[in-house]
């Protein structure tokens, strides 16, 4: 039930926040007809479009990318990005349509006509739903006569039980279900989000490293995947570069690790860390390619650490 709830209430938040100034379509069509994907990449780089926060995070995880595989994945990501602005856009109403109607309701006429009908609303569709019932009392058969006189009580009561109801389930959407903003949300978050188990025993790089063979030996790759994300976080720890803390997440290490003054320039570590939010949050690691990421990069960790340790 909950997660119900949960994908409606992110549903209607998605749909109110839709907005964009760039002209999608077009920047979808540039990016399409590129003939590289680092061709299409400076094309949307060089439009309005890259002004958009969540677009300008996946270029600069693209231009950043230490692997092949992440660089084509975060390509994927940006033309679906680019694809379901430019279907929200179609939706749009007409160039000039909007002013005009803006026009329109500044009207003092429309504004008191507006306050007349939004005030009674209520009552008007208790009468239409009145009028229906009374709007022939003859049919072809003959006359029918008025309807019974508890009709319209009922129909008001089931009005208002599905009134107090809506509100009640947003009431519930807000203050039940733990929003990241919320002390609940933010204990649930840190919960979720720390690097060990409840119980579970800190092992060694090595150990980490010799259980990530055992993990995709037996087909877990999953396991496998966070594994070699913890090796990677020891070898940084190792090398001085920023601590490891088992109770706190993903991105709080990231954070360090992306201000410490003793970071390689060519150490990109925010990549492989979404990526393990989709494989150990979200349970999207089924193939050996999605281990092969963060294989990939603890190598390339380990290749620009081995002076500093």
């Amino acid at each position: 039930m909950k997660n119900f709830l949960r994908a409606v209430a992110s549903t209607l938040l998605l749909t109110v926040a839709i907005a964009a100034s760039a002209d999608w379509t077009t920047v979808q069509r540039d990016f399409l007809n590129a003939k590289t994907h680092d061709e299409a990449v400076h094309k949307v780089e060089q439009s309005e479009a890259q002004q958009d926060e969540t677009l300008g995070e996946l270029l600069e995880d693209y231009n950043s990318a230490s692997t092949k595989v992440v660089k084509e994945q975060t390509y994927d990501s940006i033309k679906q990005y680019l694809a379901a602005n430019a279907l929200s856009e179609s939706f749009k109403p007409a160039v000039g349509s909007e002013a005009k109607v803006k026009a329109i309701k500044k009207d003092a006429i429309y504004s008191t006509q507006r306050e007349v009908t939004s005030s009674n609303w209520i009552q008007k569709l208790l009468n239409r739903l009145k009028n229906f019932f009374d709007r022939d009392s003859t049919s072809n058969n003959g006359p029918t006569g008025p309807p019974p006189g508890w009709i319209f009580p009922l129909l008001q009561a089931i009005f208002y039980l599905v009134t107090a109801v809506v509100i009640g389930l947003l009431i519930y959407l807000l203050t039940k279900i733990p929003w990241g903003w919320t002390k609940a949300g933010r204990a649930k978050k840190q919960k979720r989000g720390g690097m060990l188990e409840e119980g579970e025993n800190l092992l060694s790089e090595d150990e980490y490293l010799l259980d990530a063979d055992r993990l995709i030996a037996e087909g877990k790759y999953r396991e496998a995947c966070r594994a070699l994300y913890l090796a990677s976080l020891l070898r940084i720890d190792k090398s001085r570069i920023a601590r490891f803390e088992p109770a706190q997440t993903n991105w709080e290490h990231l954070r360090r690790i992306e201000t410490s003054p003793l970071r390689p320039e060519n150490l990109h570590f925010r990549p492989v860390t979404k990526q393990f939010d989709l494989a150990w949050y979200g349970y999207r690691a089924k193939y050996l390619d999605d281990v092969l990421i963060f294989r990939e990069t603890y190598l390339v960790i380990k290749s620009l650490t081995e002076t500093m340790v």
